[in-house]
Order: C-alpha cells, then sequence, then structure tokens
C-alpha cells in the first residue's frame, strides 16, 4: 500500500481517527478514576544457612554405639526446606486461615481489624467489580443462586472460618470460603531471585497501613514455618539422644555401684574365680562409662548444632507504609489506551481506503 495514499486518506478522516483517540484515553480516564487504589507493602529477606557440620564426625562414632547404628545426626544442611518453596507456604490454606485472622490496632481505624473487618467496614467499593456482577456475571449470578436454594453449603465470605468443618479429619470449606480463599491468594506474594537468594515478601490492599501489618505477619509467618520445620528435626535427634542418655546414665550407675559392691565385700582377692569376677565387672563398668560419656558428649554437641542450625534471615529492607499507590498505574494505563486508540485509528483509515480494482 502507498504510504502516501495513507496519509492522504489520514489527513481527510483526521476528526474521527483523533476522535477515536480522544475516546481511547478517555476510557483510560475513566479507569484510572474509578479504580480503588492499590498499595503495596514488601520486605526483602536474605535467608544466611550453615552448610558445615559442627558435629564432625559423630555419626562415625554412632555406628559403633549399640542403639545408634542406624540413626542419622543429619549433619548437614541439606534436609531444610529449599527457598524455591517458600511461594507454597503462603499459598496454603493454614496460612491463609491465619492470614485471614489476623487483627492489629492502628489508630487510623476505630477498633481493632483483621482483612475480613475491613472488606467490610472500610474497604472502598469497586464499581467495575459492581458493574461486571450485574452486567456479563448477572446470569451466572442467577444461575448460582437457583442452585443453591435450600442449599446451606453457599455461606458468604463474613461467615468464613467461623466455624471450622472437618469431615474424616480434612477441611471443608463452602464454596464461599473457597472463593475467598483464591481471591486470599492473590493479596499476597513471595517471590525468590535465584541469582542473589533475596526472598521478596508483599501484600497489596487497597490500604497502605492495612499492607504493612500484613505483610510484617506474612514474613513473621513465613520465618517462624521454616525455623519449625528445621527445629522439628534437630529436636528429633536431641530427644533421641537424651532417652539413650538416661539408658547408659542408669547402666552405668549400676555397674558402678556393682564393682564397688564387689571390692568392699572382697577385700583380699586372691583366688583366681574372684578376680576373674572382679575384671569381668571391671571390663563391664570400663564399656558402660565409655557409652555413656560418649553419648553426653554427643547430646551436648546435638544441643549446640539445634542452636547453629536454627535458620537466619537477614531483613535486607524492613517492612514500611507505602506512601505511593502501587495500582492503578496512571501513565501505564494512559500509554497503553493512547497506543490503542492511535492502532484503532489507523485501521479505521485503513478501512476507509478504497480497494483498487
Amino acid at each position: 500500500m502507498d504510504f502516501n495514499l495513507f496519509l492522504k486518506h489520514l489527513e481527510r478522516n483526521k476528526l474521527q481517527a483523533l476522535a477515536i483517540i480522544i475516546a481511547f484515553a478517555m476510557l483510560g480516564v475513566i479507569y484510572i478514576i474509578f479504580t480503588p487504589k492499590s498499595y503495596r507493602a514488601e520486605t526483602l529477606l536474605l535467608p544466611e544457612s550453615k552448610s558445615s557440620s559442627s558435629l564432625g564426625g559423630l555419626g562415625q562414632i554412632a555406628s559403633s554405639i549399640p542403639g545408634l547404628g542406624s540413626f542419622s545426626l543429619g549433619a548437614s544442611g541439606s534436609d531444610a526446606i529449599r527457598p524455591s518453596l517458600y511461594p507454597s507456604i503462603v499459598q496454603s490454606t493454614p496460612f491463609v486461615r491465619e492470614f485471614v485472622d489476623y487483627t492489629f490496632y492502628h489508630p487510623d481505624f476505630k477498633d481493632s481489624v483483621n482483612l475480613m473487618s475491613y472488606g467490610q467496614n472500610y474497604a472502598p467499593t469497586n464499581p467495575w467489580s459492581v458493574l461486571k456482577k450485574y452486567t456479563i456475571g448477572l446470569p451466572g449470578e442467577i444461575i448460582s443462586a437457583v442452585r443453591n436454594i435450600g442449599n446451606e453449603e453457599e455461606n458468604p465470605p463474613s461467615t468464613i472460618f467461623d466455624k471450622v468443618k472437618k469431615e474424616n479429619g480434612f477441611y471443608r470449606p463452602t464454596v464461599g470460603d473457597f472463593k475467598y480463599l483464591n481471591a486470599i491468594k492473590d493479596v499476597v506474594s513471595v517471590t525468590v531471585d535465584k541469582s542473589t537468594g533475596i526472598i521478596r515478601v508483599s501484600v497489596q490492599t487497597t490500604n497502605p497501613v492495612l499492607s504493612a501489618y500484613l505483610t510484617e505477619f506474612t514474613k513473621n509467618y513465613l520465618v517462624s514455618y521454616v525455623t519449625k520445620y528445621r527445629q522439628d528435626k534437630q529436636i528429633q535427634q536431641v530427644d533421641f539422644l537424651t532417652a539413650r542418655n538416661k539408658e547408659l546414665e542408669q547402666k552405668f550407675l549400676e555397674d558402678q555401684s556393682r564393682l564397688a559392691s564387689f571390692k568392699e565385700k572382697n577385700l583380699d582377692i586372691r583366688s583366681p574365680y574372684l578376680q576373674n569376677q572382679l575384671e569381668n565387672l571391671s571390663s563391664q563398668y570400663e564399656l558402660s562409662k565409655s557409652l555413656y560419656f560418649t553419648v553426653n558428649s554427643q547430646l551436648e554437641q546435638a544441643k549446640i548444632k539445634l542452636n547453629e542450625e536454627t535458620p537466619i534471615f537477614a531483613e535486607i529492607e524492613p517492612v514500611s507504609i507505602p506512601a505511593i499507590k502501587s495500582k492503578p498505574q496512571t501513565m501505564l494505563v494512559l500509554f497503553l489506551m493512547g497506543s490503542l486508540g492511535v492502532l484503532t485509528a489507523a485501521l479505521f483509515v485503513l478501512i476507509k481506503i478504497p480497494k483498487q480494482k
């Protein structure tokens, strides 16, 4: 197509083309005005891990001790939760339940609030959601209402988790709960930079204070979850060694008492029989002593390892109350709508060009 011909027809239809561009720009402005502002609060964490073992060769020592041969002391940090799984933690139902129930007080609100009470009493109305519900979403609303007549399973989100239903040990959320759960999962985000290892925790709501408090809660939940997971495995090791240590201590004291009692009753040992008994008691005592002090040493070092292997998260960027909205992005919306308007206007002009015969 001749570009000069396009310019010629653009000149003829410039008013219509300009009107199309202005119309799209106005749609962008309307979208910006009527879309509730969202604020994203975030924090940056850097996990510090210890890959070296503080227990050294205790695994080899344990293999020589009766009852410890098949017990792993877990010397490496390979049993920790991989950072790539952190996003799944904050997308789980147990987290969302606590996330929804988390309550805090701030002077900006009259009373203590959580996410649900904020949505009921303070959250601005989203006109686009209302428009969608009663236009293109109206048939679905009617069908859903008809299907759920007399059905108590369709509970509104305001009753979510007031009474946690369980069936055969499983959570059984209502339809309303399920929809609300999925909506909440879009509010919170955890991302991990694979190159640097930095963890970004963020929450986006329509209130900057609420976003900050929920981000702090999410960070604390994530750190607590990872720490508990790691400590639980180490605590199992400490508990095992503690129980074994008590058994060996009792055996050691019994053998010590038995040897002392034998020596006290037999001050002048000359017969081969008594000498043989003394050697047996002494050998048993030395073995019990060796096992007891070895396991006792392992127990102390396992306690040290429990403390050393606790995950440490360095907070690079603490949570702060956002001052600038994250959505809608004014310049981006205007640019996209303006570009769409230009393309539509160009298409309109092309359609106006008569086809050459």
